[in-house]
């Protein structure tokens, strides 16, 4: 259970690749993306001579083996829906669409939701008795925000991934980055933070830079002010920071952020290099 982005399914994964059936398939699927007049053959599988022109085929339910299932979005899909999972967890079992055979279901199911599970019950938009047979275990993953302790050694982690596919070992992240990356808001989480980290290793320097974010995350045009508290900007980095969100905003071109910024060429490049 977590907000968007805080790694659910990396969370998932991780578990799978700990638990002893690693080698098994590790299946992610959001089951709003499936057609929902599919969703039933998607998930059960279709048996052979089922129709004329209806090929057979093996459902994500068989293909797991002894893998595991990590399924977002339940509580966007009708009861009907949810019931197909249900009656896997509570027989074990399951039928392929036009079959009578009983196939052994032998693997792992995992749930993600955004929400307090109770509450999408309450709200009618899960079944209780399906939020029962899954909850054997629950995992709360807290958003960024709360546990900036993690934010730099992931950001660090994710740069060096970044890096590694470039062939580039050694870097170094300067303090004003760092101070950005630990006290920005983070509303995308993991998936935001793991997003950033591209655009620096694009523009690799020895010593990355808050210049190497992405222009737009050097100062929120949509709400400046609130972006500056957020971060916990002194003035002296604010007009910083916003002299590089307009210099980007022209291109890189310093003698029209000049003009926009009504200085000087000189003035402009003096208050860039002034820490």
């Amino acid at each position: 259970v977590g907000e968007t982005g805080v790694g659910k399914t990396f969370l998932a994964n991780f578990i799978h690749q700990k638990s002893s059936y690693k080698a098994e398939p590790f299946i992610s699927i959001r089951i709003t993306d499936l057609p929902e007049t599919l969703v039933e053959s998607e998930i059960l599988g279709v048996e052979k001579g089922v129709a004329t022109g209806v090929l057979p085929k093996a459902g994500i339910l068989e293909s797991v083996g002894l893998g595991t299932i990590c399924i977002a979005g339940l509580e966007d899909v009708s009861f009907k829906t949810q019931a197909l999972f249900l009656r896997v967890l509570e027989t074990g079992e399951f039928e392929k669409i036009g079959g009578t055979r009983k196939i052994k279901f032998k693997g792992r199911i995992i749930a993600e939701f955004q929400e307090e599970p109770e509450s999408l019950i309450k709200e009618k938009k899960l079944r209780a008795d399906l939020y029962y047979r899954l909850n054997v275990f629950e995992i709360y993953i807290p958003p960024l925000r709360e546990r900036k302790k993690d934010i730099l050694p992931l950001f660090k982690q994710f740069l060096k991934e970044e890096l590694k596919k470039r062939k580039i070992q050694n870097f170094e992240i300067s303090e004003d980055l760092k101070s950005f990356v630990v006290n920005y808001q983070w509303g995308g989480n993991l998936r935001e933070l793991r997003n950033v980290s591209i655009y620096p290793s694009l523009k690799y320097e020895k010593v990355l830079k808050e210049d190497h974010l992405p222009p737009n995350y050097l100062l929120s045009i949509s709400n400046p002010v609130n972006s500056a508290v957020d971060s916990r900007l002194s003035l002296n980095h604010l007009k910083k920071r916003y002299i590089k969100s307009v210099l980007a905003r022209c291109g890189g071109n310093r003698s029209e952020a000049a003009r926009w910024l009504k200085i000087s060429r000189k003035n402009l490049w003096e208050q860039l290099k002034e820490k």
